[in-house]
């Protein structure tokens, strides 16, 4: 798909969400067009991701009824702004495959690798991008091999029921645990100085099947179990005025509400509804830095 066509399709989109009432995750209503478009102006901001990085307030009503990849993203390509010269990057799980991602000036001076479990519909490969199809718990990469490992909203996945990721039966599982696997892996990927950085739902402990909510136990037997050098972590929470920078503490008690979840309807999330000012997915999500 051209570029020229991409962009339409956005701005088509986001007119025909408007259009519809803005519900997220309305199939063929333009909730993914819309949240594309808003995720691309943030990232073209760099006063905003210096901001970011720097732990500065977020704008009032940033992201409002858009789920965590609108915090995510702008954190991500506020970190790569870090790195001048050209590095090898390992995207451990392929959330960064969106062509505002790797088309954008702060990652397209890099090489990429990309492993996830299966093709997706979108590839770059035109664009110097690798992709390797494996699990995190055993990636086919030699020591030491990458500058810096992106693992975005994906450990939560790794040991559960990936049947929405791949054919493959063998990953519908339910190994709690297997994530501090994938975490061996990464750290063994790393260059010596280099950085994992790390996002997860996090809140209270939640078993959706398809994924696990981090709670603060968990997160720091993962931080543990990498032992880290150096650690940084910053929290985000989804509140009435939409994602706002926050603390482990006011996060602990978040809940993961969205489409997956057995308690969500789309109607509820309709302008005007009790519900339009809760999160759409993840209500809080950990952003984790570990340097090996």
């Amino acid at each position: 798909m051209t570029r020229l066509l991409r962009t339409c399709r956005k701005k088509l989109g986001s007119f025909v969400y408007g259009c519809n009432g803005r519900i997220p995750w309305t199939d063929g209503r333009g909730y993914v067009a819309y949240k594309d478009s808003y995720i691309e102006r943030v990232i073209g901001d760099e006063d905003f991701l210096r901001g970011l990085d720097a732990g500065r307030e977020i704008p009032e009503d940033f992201g409002m009824r858009l789920d965590e990849r609108v915090i995510e993203y702008p954190w991500v390509l506020a970190k790569l702004s870090r790195y001048g010269s050209r590095c090898r990057f390992l995207d451990a799980g392929s959330t960064l495959n969106h062509q505002m991602i790797l088309e954008h000036a702060l990652a397209r001076r890099h090489k990429w690798t990309l492993l996830t479990l299966a093709p997706e519909r979108n590839c770059f490969w035109d664009e110097g991008v690798s992709y390797v199809f494996d699990d995190l718990r055993s990636m086919p990469f030699r020591d030491r091999l990458f500058d810096a490992v992106f693992c975005i909203s994906v450990i939560e996945h790794v040991g559960m029921d990936n049947f929405s990721y791949t054919a493959d039966g063998s990953y519908r599982e339910d190994e709690p645990d297997a994530y501090l696997s994938a975490v061996t892996e990464m750290k063994r990927t790393l260059s010596p100085g280099g950085w994992l950085y790390l996002t997860v739902p996090f809140g209270c402990y939640e078993d959706h099947g398809w994924l696990q909510q981090f709670n603060a136990p968990m997160l720091s037997k993962l931080i543990a179990h990498f032992a880290p050098q150096q650690v940084r972590k910053v929290f985000f929470r989804y509140d009435d005025r939409g994602w706002k920078l926050s603390t482990e503490d006011q996060c602990s008690n978040s809940r993961y509400i969205g489409k997956f979840f057995r308690g969500w309807d789309s109607k509820q999330s309709q302008p005007g509804s009790a519900d339009v000012a809760s999160a759409v997915a993840a209500s809080a999500v950990a952003c984790i830095e570990l340097q090996k």
